[in-house]
């Protein structure tokens, strides 16, 4: 949570210092669809075979919350979707236990732009995570299910209006198991 927090003030403090010519948040606009594709480093990476893959999506539902001196008419909330991939292998020497994990979420975030080009975000995630696991020694599996919810914050730099660069820190809170990727990286795509 200090990391999340030491982020945030971060990035209040550089926007302050370079917060000129914006006038109004331009890429989480109402009605406006995000699509996001990710490369993270896996929550058990020390077990995964990969990074995890996801994809996320987003609709802006309400653009210019607050009008400021200085940020102009900026704020906006968004509600979408993410999902990701992951395969782990538990092996020891002479065992051979492996799985996957797909965890889903809806999110719901809160967008501010510092600085032109740059969206600022955070948000509220709630979902499941389908996994299975088996055991190589006797090809039993198991598909359980595990609760999402968390937090997550990132930041998106826009070469264009309908692409840029992003990354993100997410957390999972429920039961100490985390499903979803500490910290990803990938494209934006704006429609």
């Amino acid at each position: 949570m200090k990391k999340i927090l030491l982020f945030v003030v971060a990035c209040f403090a550089v926007a302050t210092v370079s917060a000129s010519n914006v006038e109004k948040i331009q890429f989480a606009n109402k009605g406006n669809f995000s699509l996001g594709l990710m490369v993270g480093i896996p929550p058990y990476s020390g077990n995964a075979v990969m990074p995890t893959v996801s994809i996320d999506g987003m609709w802006g539902l309400v653009d210019g919350l607050a009008k400021t001196k200085t940020f102009g008419e900026n704020g906006a909330i968004d509600l979408g979707f993410y999902a990701n991939l992951c395969f782990y292998d538990y092996g020891t020497n002479d065992d051979n236990d492996a799985g996957w994990s797909i965890p889903v979420a809806i999110r719901s975030g809160f967008h501010w732009e510092f600085v032109k080009k740059l969206d600022v975000y955070a948000g509220f995630q709630d979902g499941i995570a389908i996994s299975e696991g088996w055991d190589g020694l006797d090809d039993d599996s198991d598909i359980y299910a595990d609760g999402i919810f968390g937090m997550y914050v990132g930041a998106k730099w826009m070469f264009t209006n309908a692409f840029g660069v992003r990354i993100e820190y997410s957390g999972d809170w429920i039961g100490g198991e985390n499903n979803m990727p500490p910290f990803a990286g990938g494209v934006t795509f704006n429609f």
